[in-house]
C-alpha cells in the first residue's frame, strides 16, 4: 500500500542526474504532495562538478547562499517533508536552518551513492530522522536503513526472446570502464551485436583521465562520446537488447541504477559486482558475473532467453515499492 502525501507539502533536495529526479518528484506528487525542488549540487558545469566532487569546501559556501536564496524565493512557511537524495552540497549549517525554519517537517535522506565517496555527508546523518542507503556496506557501517535502488516506469517492458543487439552498454566513463569493456569485447565471439556508448562531459575529461587514470592511459579519443544520451534513447536501446552490460564503480559495493533498469526492462545482464548473489532477484539463468580483467561469459548465456522474475519480487523494485519503503514510518 502505498504511502498517501495527499494535501502535504515536500521538499526535494536532489543532484539533477538522467532524469532520476524527476522520476522521485512525480512519484511524490502522484500520491498527492505539493513538491518543490531545488538541486543538489547545484553548480552543474563539468568543472564545477569536478570542484564539488573533489574540493566541497571551495564551494558550500556558495552552495548554502543559493539555498537559502531559493527558499526565500519559495517562501514557504512549512513543509511536512524534507526528502534529500544525497546532500553533497548541504552543509551541517544549511540544514540546522531547515531544522529551524520546518521543525514540523520530516528529514529523510537517501543515499543512491557509496559513503565512501560521500564521505563529507556524514555529518548530516543526524539532522535526519530516517537515513537510508542505496549500498548494504555503507548501510551496516553507519547505522543506515538499506533500501537498494529502483527502476522507473519507461523501462517495464515484457520479457521478449526478439532483440536487435545482443549487449548494450550506455554509461559514463569514469573509473576502469573503458578497460573493463574493452576486456569484454575482447571476451564474446566476434559477430556478437554490441551497442557501447561511453559518456565523457567534455574533451578535456578525456585529456585529463588519460593523465591521472592509468586505465585510460591507451584509451583512444574515439572511443567516448562527448554528449549525453536522452533517457528515451536508453530506454530504446535497453528495449532493443538482449543482454545488458554493468559495470560499478571499483569502490563501490550497492547496485548501479542501470541494474535495476535492467530488471524491470527484464533483459539479462552481466555484471562486475558479484555482490548482486546476495538480492532477492538474483537468478543465474538471467544474471553472469564477471571478472573485471578476465571477464568470461558463457557461450549460451546470451544465446537463451530471459526468465521472467516472480511478480512480486518485480513490484518491490518499481519506484512506488522504493518510496513506500523510503517513506516508512
Amino acid at each position: 500500500m502505498s504511502e498517501s502525501m495527499q494535501g502535504k507539502r515536500a521538499l526535494l533536495i536532489a543532484p539533477r542526474f538522467f532524469g532520476y529526479e524527476q522520476e522521485v518528484r512525480a512519484e511524490l506528487e502522484r500520491r498527492g504532495a505539493e513538491v518543490d525542488f531545488l538541486a543538489d549540487r547545484p553548480f552543474d558545469t563539468p568543472l564545477q562538478t569536478a570542484i564539488t566532487r573533489f574540493r566541497r569546501d571551495w564551494i558550500i559556501g556558495a552552495a548554502t547562499r543559493f539555498y537559502r536564496k531559493s527558499l526565500e524565493a519559495l517562501g514557504r512557511s512549512h513543509y511536512d517533508l524534507i526528502f534529500v537524495v544525497n546532500g553533497q552540497t548541504l552543509s551541517p549549517d544549511m540544514l540546522r536552518f531547515l531544522r529551524t525554519s520546518y521543525p514540523a517537517a520530516r528529514f529523510v535522506l537517501y543515499m543512491w551513492d557509496s559513503m565512501d565517496n560521500r564521505a563529507s555527508v556524514l555529518h548530516n546523518l543526524p539532522f535526519f530522522d530516517r537515513c537510508l542507503s542505496f549500498d548494504r556496506q555503507s548501510a551496516e557501517t553507519y547505522g543506515m536503513v538499506f533500501r537498494p535502488l529502483f527502476f522507473s516506469a519507461g523501462f517495464t517492458q515484457e520479457a521478449s526472446a526478439e532483440h536487435e543487439f545482443d549487449l548494450s552498454f550506455i554509461g559514463t566513463a569514469h573509473s576502469d570502464r573503458w578497460a573493463v569493456a574493452t576486456r569484454v569485447k575482447a571476451a564474446i565471439p566476434p559477430q556478437t551485436k554490441c551497442y557501447f556508448y561511453l559518456y565523457l562531459q567534455a574533451p578535456w575529461v578525456y585529456w585529463a583521465y588519460r593523465v591521472t587514470n592509468a586505465s585510460m592511459r591507451t584509451a583512444p579519443k574515439s572511443a567516448f562520446r562527448f554528449a549525453p544520451i536522452g533517457k528515451s534513447e536508453v530506454q530504446s536501446v535497453f528495449r532493443r537488447s538482449l543482454g545488458i552490460l554493468d559495470i560499478e564503480h571499483p569502490s563501490q559495493t550497492g547496485l548501479t541504477m542501470r541494474t535495476l533498469e535492467t530488471l524491470g526492462a527484464q533483459k539479462k545482464l552481466v555484471t562486475t559486482n558479484f555482490r548482486i548473489r546476495d538480492y532477492d532477484f538474483y537468478d543465474p539463468a538471467n544474471i553472469c558475473c564477471i571478472d573485471r580483467e578476465r571477464p568470461v561469459i558463457p557461450k549460451d548465456f546470451l544465446a537463451t532467453s530471459y526468465r521472467p522474475t516472480p511478480s512480486e519480487i518485480y513490484q518491490k523494485y518499481r519506484i512506488a515499492g522504493w518510496m513506500d519503503e523510503t517513506l516508512e514510518q
